[in-house]
């Protein structure tokens, strides 16, 4: 029951009209897209905007980076040559063999274009950028999921090739990127020598609303003939930190109770997300200052984290003579965003728990008996 395309998928239409208006304006031709795990990012991406882009008779190739994210530079340029070898106008030989002879005299030349992949990356890359769009007159859309897994890259130059090839390929070429960690795709786009921030607008996927949860609730009527209350729904919705995912998962427990109370069904999905035992897992991995900094967090409590009211919490829970001031904590911090448990909120000293299912684990945790 992990996956959003268990139930009825809701469309942005808004988002979908509003990228096609920036891309076709003539004020960019690239977009960045930031949203948080399993808000929907790439499910939108696969089930409106692809579709979309055939429907305005432009070409669109998609490719997930973070599956190929132990290497993703290669990743990228396989996907793209991939995309062209296709279409059979990048193809060449494996091997070339040569004779010349005289007499009984034979010389043999041999050239093998299976080299070693890691190879002028560069040079591939903008060979198979200007391939893909030169196999036609027609607009093309490259999306580029994860993009942030660029960030950490081991190719100094390749970054800034991808900006040169992209902006010489423009207006055809429009780009897409998503990203799920908000401070590695800011980097992205800062990065060295010719950052992409330059050449590409921002976006955020805006969050659903009372729409979704009509929508859901009336998806629950039609399977199971019993009427949910659309607005106790709204406060699981609220509840669960408005992921899209969860909700879809919480309708489909509360099916499965036979009950039409949204609450049983959240419930039921605590209880599966207890018995995962990942985040129980995770949360016995923790330092005890990270557990600190994560319960904070997850309680949505007004102090700041650097703050001397909760430095000094932190010092008398944990019990050690030297005083957690913070700058221990910052240190603490930087630790968890780099292991992607935190991520910075984009506000100067604001961070949030990256995976949101985690963050209600935690708070179910230290949620007082009496709470919903």
């Amino acid at each position: 029951m992990g996956s959003q395309d268990s139930i009825r998928y809701f469309p942005r239409k808004d988002l979908v009209e509003t990228i096609h208006g920036l891309l076709t304006s003539g004020l960019t031709h690239a977009l960045t897209m930031f949203a948080g795990r399993r808000m929907g990012k790439t499910l939108f991406v696969k089930q409106e905007l692809l579709p979309a882009a055939e429907t305005w008779r432009w070409r669109a190739y998609y490719i997930d980076l973070w599956v190929r994210r132990d290497n993703p530079e290669l990743g990228l340029v396989e996907e793209l040559e991939g995309f062209v070898e296709r279409k059979q106008t990048l193809k060449k030989p494996d091997k070339l063999l040569a004779k010349a002879g005289y007499g009984s005299t034979g010389i043999q030349a041999e050239w093998s274009g299976a080299s070693n992949p890691e190879i002028d990356l560069q040079g591939r890359l903008k060979r198979a950028m200007r391939a893909l769009v030169g196999q036609g007159d027609e607009s093309v859309l490259l999306v580029v999921d994860e993009f942030q897994t660029l960030a950490a890259g081991k190719h100094e130059d390749f970054v800034s090739t991808f900006r040169a090839t992209m902006q010489e390929l423009q207006p055809q070429l429009k780009l897409f990127f998503t990203g799920s960690s908000r401070d590695a795709l800011n980097s992205m786009f800062r990065k060295r020598k010719a950052p992409l921030f330059e050449s590409a607008m921002s976006l955020l996927l805006p969050e659903l609303g009372d729409d979704f949860v009509e929508d859901r609730a009336a998806i629950f009527e039609e399977i199971t003939g019993k009427q949910m209350d659309a607005a106790e729904l709204g406060k699981v919705f609220h509840k669960i930190a408005h992921v899209p995912m969860y909700l879809n998962q919480i309708v489909l427990h509360t099916m499965l109770s036979l009950t039409a109370d949204p609450w049983e069904g959240f419930r039921r999905w605590q209880r599966e997300l207890g018995d995962q035992g990942s985040y129980e897992e995770q949360w016995l991995k923790l330092k005890p200052v990270d557990r600190a900094i994560v319960e904070h967090l997850a309680s949505r409590q007004p102090a700041s984290l650097f703050s001397a009211e909760f430095s000094a919490k932190v010092t008398k829970r944990l019990g050690e003579e030297k005083p957690y001031t913070p700058q221990r904590i910052q240190t603490a911090v930087n630790r968890m965003v780099k292991n992607m448990v935190l991520a910075p909120k984009g506000e100067a000293g604001e961070y949030e728990i990256e995976d949101r299912a985690l963050e209600i684990y935690v708070a179910a945790r230290t949620a007082r008996p009496s709470d919903r």
